[in-house]
């Protein structure tokens, strides 16, 4: 391999590690602040890429208020599954589990009534390509990176530079203390929840032109957010930041010498003995009480 071909390999796998964080940020939130292992997480970036589709490429509505709008009816319908069904099985490891896989089995099932097996396709909303001697950058990759940077320092403000943020963090730290100090931790948790839909919807729109978009789209998405969450620790944004970059540089190096797959198998494996090793993540995060 020559030096001009690592450099792309190390781009590419730059902008890829962006959008893994993009599409794990809900999970994160979810399943550290509020333990729930949220199954749904990628039939909301499947939901995310209808949206897209639906107020981008057929209504002409702009990009980044379609995204905007993405973030905001995710948001919504999570407040809706949170306050109806997930709120009756917090502390309750296979309930949650049962109740996330059949929400995300009627989400695919809806949306393959509504749109059918066909594919749709998103055009790209800018499509210029830099080049920087041999290495070239398509533009929406760094758009991307930029939406993902956004998302991530909006969810750190949010988190601890809020009042509710503050909730949040203390209600993960110890419920029963911030119930005595007169905190709706409902609330707090209907926030938290939605919080993380919305951000999955958000980056499902977001992708929506990197994608085939169909029904089943959010299959592709599942081990790798999973991966990326589990062993960056479950809680710890940093540690999801961390992950991303060192899943996705690994892929892209590994596939310069093999092929994609053969990379996945080797990334997946040495994640596993990761976790194996160190179950909490590399990064060990609070615990809830």
């Amino acid at each position: 391999m020559n030096g001009s071909l690592i450099a792309q390999l190390l781009v590419s796998g730059i902008c890829s590690s962006f959008v893994l964080l993009l599409t794990s940020l809900g999970l994160v939130i979810i399943m550290g602040y509020m333990k729930v292992v949220n199954l749904a997480h990628t039939e909301m970036l499947m939901v995310g890429a209808f949206i897209c589709y639906y107020f981008y490429a057929v209504l002409h509505i702009p990009f980044f208020i379609t995204l905007i709008l993405a973030y905001v009816i995710s948001f919504l319908f999570g407040m809706l599954i949170e306050k109806t069904i997930i709120c009756h099985f917090y502390g309750k490891m296979a309930e949650t589990l049962l109740a996330t896989y059949a929400i995300s089995i009627i989400l695919k099932q809806l949306a393959l009534i509504l749109f059918g097996k066909s594919y749709k396709q998103v055009s790209y909303p800018v499509s210029k390509v830099f080049y920087f001697g041999s290495v070239y950058i398509e533009s929406y990759k760094l758009v991307l990176c930029l939406i993902s940077l956004i998302a991530l320092g909006g969810t750190l403000i949010f988190i601890n530079k809020t009042t509710m943020g503050r909730k949040i963090r203390s209600t993960t730290q110890n419920r029963t203390m911030t119930e005595c100090l007169g905190i709706d931790t409902r609330k707090v948790d209907t926030i938290t929840f939605s919080h993380g839909m919305g951000l999955a919807g958000l980056a499902g729109a977001a992708i929506a032109p990197l994608s085939t978009i169909t029904y089943s789209l959010g299959e592709s998405w599942l081990t790798n957010t999973f991966m990326n969450v589990v062993m960056g620790g479950v809680s710890s944004l940093f540690g999801t930041v961390a992950s991303s970059f060192i899943i996705q540089e690994s892929i892209s190096l590994i596939s310069g010498f093999s092929n994609s797959v053969m990379a996945q198998i080797i990334v997946l494996i040495v994640v596993i003995v990761i976790v194996r090793i160190k179950p909490e993540g590399l990064f060990t995060p609070k615990g809830r009480r």
